[in-house]
């Protein structure tokens, strides 16, 4: 029963002297199984329900654990036991070696077959029109592993996450292992700020840098301009593969109006290690201005959404178990890494849901209550280096607490970026005034509110925070409003970069058997650079000034650079060593 479309529903009529053939009761189980599969795709969407977790047994060996998942079309698929294999056993493995993908997907999906052949008394024409006595008497739902090199496209993607109910992501350029990616949210409300983030992602041994322009159009800069230069240079980074740059956009106070934000394709220019190339990105992205809170918005858009829209979303989609980065040497592979569920392709459930709800986000597991945050009104500005954000939140006490309780909001974006930033906290009374730092100083008994202290926790690798509460005395039930000022002097970020750290260049490298390559380690933030090489494992030989021979065995081999006057600071690069 592979059959994927749900429509027209149409079940068996029964009446005595009826005479049932095999299309009456395919059409019963068809019947069934559509009505099934339909509750299953509308209702709780396609991914991961449970279980089904890769890992990485050794070096060329994964594990996929017991578990639960409803494909594209609402199907089962169950896997009941362990499975333990090779990759190189897995059904498109070759096709990704030949396509030399460092990083390969592995899927699964739904699949069946027919068992328990049996003999057959009326006899039956088989595919080559030869009269056979013998059929297949069970169907058997099953699922079908396989490789890909092959990931989704960026529309793809909105469909496959619940991201795609509230932004929409397109790759604006890409060339060989070089990426960069546009988000841009669905809605913004009036007189609001969101961001547009770029993801850039570079898997080569390039260095990326380029710039170009958004044209807004019905929207702004936080400083009133209708263009915003985005720009982005890997060097400036520690290289890790994949980054992300943000840039706030503001809606003005009207509503019900499209807003567009286009990449102007004369202002770009890109360059890989420096040398200049010809890139063509494009890009047009709409975007809504609402009169409500976003998740409103993107209920409503949701519930306005055709049949057909839904049934075709994620069309004959696999679900992405993990993202598996390899090393190839010679005719053999090793396994780096593995992402699990890359594409955030899971199911909720309403138990779960409960839980998230009741939890409120809360990362430090110390609040007893839930806490909500409205959406931040941010406005960035410059001025002599500094950039400063605001934003609004709320702090809810629901079912109340006792004197010393604490309550936490969820991870809060400041919109500045990465490194430090200042945090600023007020207190909105109810008569309007907001107070900042000790509240007991302004005793107006007629505006006293809910007595709590405040303080903020900054996450410098992620540009965002967290807002603590604590009572100072017991309530029922309440919230208070905070607002929160974000204070990033970019004068000072030259002074934040103070860890000791080294690179290795190339980060990367391929050698023959026996040829020779020199390394060059750049130290950061260091005052004595001298440094001592080694191989792990004693495989080839460098010297120390970096000049590496490569082993007489084809293989991947592992040099470290360590610093002399700072044993803890240390890097290493893999080296792919094959025959001639």
């Amino acid at each position: 029963m592979k059959n994927s479309n749900f429509f027209p529903f149409e079940r068996n009529r029964y009446f005595y002297g009826k005479l049932l053939s095999v299309d009456d009761f395919e059409l019963e189980q068809k019947y069934m199984n559509d009505k099934r599969r339909m509750i299953n795709r509308f209702l709780f969407g396609s991914g991961v329900v449970s279980g089904l977790f890769v890992v990485g047994v050794d070096e060329q060996t994964i594990s996929v654990e017991t578990g639960f998942a409803l494909d594209s079309w609402g199907r089962e698929v169950v896997v009941d036991e362990p499975v333990l294999k090779k990759l190189s056993l897995i059904e498109g493995y070759e096709h990704c070696r030949k396509a030399d993908a460092d990083v390969v997907y592995l899927c699964i999906e739904y699949d069946e077959k027919e068992t328990d052949q049996v003999h057959n008394i009326a006899g039956q024409i088989t595919a080559n029109n030869v009269a056979g006595d013998t059929s297949f008497s069970r169907i058997r739902e099953g699922y079908r592993l396989y490789l890909t090199a092959q990931e989704p496209d960026e529309k793809e993607k909105n469909s496959l996450s619940v991201s795609g109910f509230y932004e929409n992501s397109e790759e604006i350029w890409s060339e060989g292992d070089v990426y960069i990616v546009q988000t841009v949210p669905k809605f913004i409300r009036a007189g609001r700020t969101e961001n547009v983030r770029i993801r850039v992602e570079n898997r080569g041994r390039a260095t990326v840098s380029f710039s170009y322009d958004l044209v807004l159009n019905n929207l702004t800069s936080p400083d009133g301009h209708a263009r915003i230069t985005v720009e982005f240079d890997e060097a400036l980074f520690e290289r890790d593969g994949e980054y992300e740059i943000i840039y706030p956009v503001h809606a003005p106070d009207i509503t019900d109006e499209t807003a567009y934000i286009t990449v102007d394709p004369d202002s770009v220019h890109l360059s890989l290690s420096d040398s200049d190339v010809n890139a063509e990105m494009s890009g047009r992205f709409e975007v809504s201005i609402v009169d409500c809170d976003i998740d409103k918005a993107a209920k409503a858009a949701y519930y306005r959404r055709p049949i057909e829209e839904v049934a075709s979303a994620g069309y004959h989609s696999p679900i992405y178990l993990a993202a598996i980065r390899l090393v190839f040497a010679s005719d053999t592979y090793i396994i780096e890494n593995v992402k699990n569920v890359p594409f955030d392709q899971y199911v909720t459930n309403q138990m779960l849901d409960e839980a998230m709800f009741r939890l409120g986000d809360n990362a430090s597991g110390e609040s007893k209550s839930v806490v909500d945050e409205s959406s931040p009104v941010v406005q960035e500005r410059a001025a002599d280096g500094v950039r400063i954000s605001q934003g609004v939140t709320e702090v809810a006490f629901r079912g109340g607490g006792a004197r010393g309780d604490k309550f936490f909001t969820p991870e809060i974006t400041h919109g500045l970026g990465l490194g430090h930033v200042t945090i600023v906290l007020g207190i909105e009374r109810p008569s309007g005034g907001i107070i900042y730092g000790a509240q007991d100083i302004f005793t107006e008994n007629e505006d006293s509110g809910i007595d709590v202290e405040l303080a903020a926790r900054l996450n410098r690798d992620d540009g965002t925070f967290v807002i603590g509460a604590r009572l100072l005395s017991g309530v029922k039930e309440g919230k208070v409003k905070v607002h929160w000022t974000a204070i990033r002097d970019s004068r000072k970020v030259s002074n934040e970069t103070t860890e000791k750290r080294i690179f290795i260049k190339p980060n990367m490298l391929e050698l023959t058997v026996r040829q020779s390559h020199r390394l060059e380690a750049v130290c950061e933030n260091m005052v004595e650079k001298e440094i001592q090489w080694s191989v792990r494992d004693e495989e080839g030989y460098i010297d120390e000034t970096g000049l590496y021979t490569a082993a007489s065995v084809p293989g991947v081999y592992e040099v470290v650079a360590q610093s002399v006057a700072y044993p803890d600071v240390r890097a290493s690069i893999f080296v792919v060593v094959r025959e001639e």
